[in-house]
């Protein structure tokens, strides 16, 4: 054989790129991370960057503003509709005309086959909608803590057949 260690031996080194907490490759984990240490120390370095001045002030702003994930976004509503045409406009001065009134002609020509598909996918997309608005009450529904549950434990319904 020769003097070099095997894969998955005590002789491997840590992964290249991680801290000081990063385990061995491939040797067994003998205990868990204390991941709360783990925090709390990166929360006191965090701390001591921050009253050193190591982190500019638009930074600091942003981190402190509260984060709403769907502020600014319209309702799946606005994009269930998928229109066939789009409005054409060129913003050269010469061949601009030109070039719109040719789209126009090209258009007109793959109207039969683009109108179709548009309709069948706006077709998809409300029922798609309707599906997703279902859901959302269902689990409106599941969610909502009901003010009358039946004590399961006393009550035991007949099945069909017994008498």
């Amino acid at each position: 054989m020769s003097d070099q260690t095997a894969p998955g031996t005590e002789g491997e080194k840590p992964v290249a790129g991680a801290g000081s907490h990063a385990p061995t490759v491939g040797a067994p984990s003998a205990a868990a991370p204390d991941v709360e240490a783990i925090v709390a120390e990166l929360e006191a370095e965090v701390e001591r960057r921050r009253a050193a001045g190591d982190y500019p002030t638009s930074l600091l702003e942003k981190l402190d503003t509260p984060f709403h994930p769907d502020e600014g976004l319209e309702p799946p509503e606005a994009h269930v509709v998928v229109e066939s045409a789009r409005p054409l406009r060129s913003t050269r001065p010469i061949v601009g005309g030109v070039a719109v009134f040719c789209k126009r002609v090209q258009r007109r020509l793959l109207s039969w086959y683009i109108a179709p598909i548009a309709q069948d996918q706006t077709s998809f997309n409300l029922a798609i909608l309707r599906e997703l608005r279902a859901v959302e009450q269902r689990l409106a529904r599941l969610e909502e803590p009901t003010a009358t549950t039946p004590d399961a434990a006393g009550t035991e319904t007949p099945r069909p057949g017994d008498a």
